[in-house]
């Protein structure tokens, strides 16, 4: 059923070439381009479970921002950030929202160029379980530190996206075959990363709020949370520095197969 539903998406506009779904599309528009695509055999087993397919298309637009914010936001707005291709970074219960201009003050095509880059910063609050947003504070949802490499490997699996559709149109199956192992590689690597800068983001804000309370207790004259507080910032720090190696060991570990995969190619 899954592959009869993809072919149905393709032929029925609901997937571009590289695999995008329109972001413009309804729960019921999917639903009745499905209805009246779907092959005649996958078709009970899509009736059966048609709500959950075209949940399931319709969070694919969004599936690595879910994976950071759940059900925190709306659906509404993970479209609007999607649609208006702004980045999102988590440091603890804290959000940054990230986005760039394109080059400006250029004065010919190719040239290097000054670029803009907006954010906001939203802090959160949390108290006996009460969360809410509070006034900011300098640093709140860190530096954008993940947005860095997933939008380099987002990047480099849209390109590997155009690849699949080229290949399909002109009926390479070679080409087809690298395509799609380099949108696994970088999809994989994507999804391996993930957790361990969730890893280093959670222990920047571990060190910076064992710090902050560190001063706190410092000025209060309580000596001996000062110093717990000390210990507890040392072991963020040396946590921050492992989740560090893991990444890069990560990185590694994914050029290597990458290369590999480009040789075998030629």
């Amino acid at each position: 059923c899954a592959s009869s539903v993809i072919d149905a998406c393709g032929k029925s506009g609901i997937i571009t070439p590289d695999a995008a779904v329109d972001l413009s599309l309804s729960h019921s528009d999917i639903l009745d381009c499905l209805r009246s695509t779907i092959d005649a055999e996958s078709s009970d087993e899509f009736t059966a479970n048609e709500d959950d397919i075209v949940d399931s298309i319709l969070k694919s637009r969004y599936s690595n921002l879910y994976s950071l914010l759940g059900d925190n936001i709306s659906t509404n707005l993970y479209v609007a950030l999607i649609r208006n291709q702004i980045l999102v970074d988590v440091q603890g219960g804290d959000i940054l929202f990230q986005i760039f201009t394109s080059n400006i003050l250029q004065r010919k095509v190719g040239e290097e160029a000054p670029f803009l880059e907006f954010i906001q910063r939203v802090c959160s609050d949390c108290n006996d379980g009460d969360c809410g947003p509070q006034t900011l504070k300098a640093g709140c949802g860190g530096f954008g530190i993940r947005n860095f490499l997933t939008l380099f490997l987002s990047i480099e699996v849209g390109k590997a996206l155009v690849d699949v559709s080229n290949a399909k149109s002109v009926g390479d199956p070679v080409m087809l075959d690298l395509a799609q192992r380099k949108v696994e590689l970088f999809t994989d690597q994507l999804n391996e990363s993930n957790p361990i800068l969730t890893e280093i983001a959670d222990a920047m804000s571990a060190e910076g709020d064992a710090l902050s309370q560190a001063q706190q207790a410092e000025i209060k004259g309580d000596r001996a949370a000062a110093v717990e507080f000390g210990k507890r910032m040392e072991e963020a720090r040396v946590s921050k520095e492992l989740s560090n190696v893991k990444l890069m060991s990560c990185s590694a570990k994914y050029n290597e197969l990458m290369k590999s995969l480009r040789l075998s190619g030629n």
